[in-house]
């Protein structure tokens, strides 16, 4: 029997709904709170940065994948079990695109256009999301650079990679790292920001992962804990 495309999407949003009553749920057991007690949430927005776009592809995966579409599927999915849960999210992005202006330099302006939006933001804390790529294809797992310039910004990482680590990779050793001026944005950020840098391209097995639907719903998931964990 074939599901008309209407149904398809109100059976999608319905699982997304139980998905994140029962997180949520489980969140308030644990911690004796309501997740929307979060006090670092309280009133605040989350930006989702889905790394590069349009011509800038980012890293490419062993079998050539770009890491631009992975960065945005995970973002988009983490937009929608966020508004689910009552947490305002808003994209930088939701297409195949870079953000800068005609006659600028692209990657610069590109930068400084996602760096205005997130200041544009009132009360607001920056998930940018990201993958890795590394000479050595046995490297593998989530890490998470965190902002310099906010001390919440490593109380985020940290809870979100803690989540990562319990939910879907519990082999992964990896710590995270305060960002340097080479993370422009996180360098210059003074909102609570962080990248999570989800997954090693390079590492076949990895790359696989990454491009798998489930796995990238998996991912975000982990992120939302994460970020609902934050008492």
């Amino acid at each position: 029997m074939v599901i008309p495309m209407k149904e398809k999407l109100l059976i999608t949003i319905a699982l997304i709904t139980v998905v994140c009553i029962c997180t949520c749920f489980q969140l308030n057991t644990a911690n004796n709170r309501a997740v929307f007690t979060n006090k670092l949430l309280s009133g605040k927005t989350v930006v989702i940065d889905a790394g590069h776009g349009g011509k800038d592809v980012g890293t490419s995966g062993v079998d050539g994948a770009f890491e631009k579409v992975i960065n945005l599927e995970i973002a988009k999915t983490l937009y929608d079990f966020l508004m689910v849960c009552g947490i305002n999210a808003v994209l930088i992005r939701n297409g195949d695109y870079e953000i800068y202006k005609q006659g600028e330099e692209r990657t610069r302006s590109d930068l400084y256009n996602r760096l205005d939006f997130i200041n544009s933001v009132e009360n607001c804390i920056l998930i940018s999301i990201h993958q890795n790529h590394f000479e050595n294809e046995s490297e593998w797992g989530t890490q998470i650079w965190y902002s310099p310039n906010n001390k919440e910004s490593e109380s985020i990482a940290n809870s979100i990679l803690s989540s990562v680590k319990e939910l879907i990779q519990p082999n992964n050793t990896r710590e995270n790292k305060k960002s340097d001026n080479s993370y422009y944005i996180l360098y210059k950020a003074s909102v609570p920001s962080v990248m999570v840098e989800c997954g090693f391209m390079s590492n076949t097995k990895e790359n696989a992962l990454l491009q798998d639907k489930k796995y990238q719903a998996d991912m975000a998931f982990s992120i939302l804990s994460g970020i609902c964990n934050l008492i």
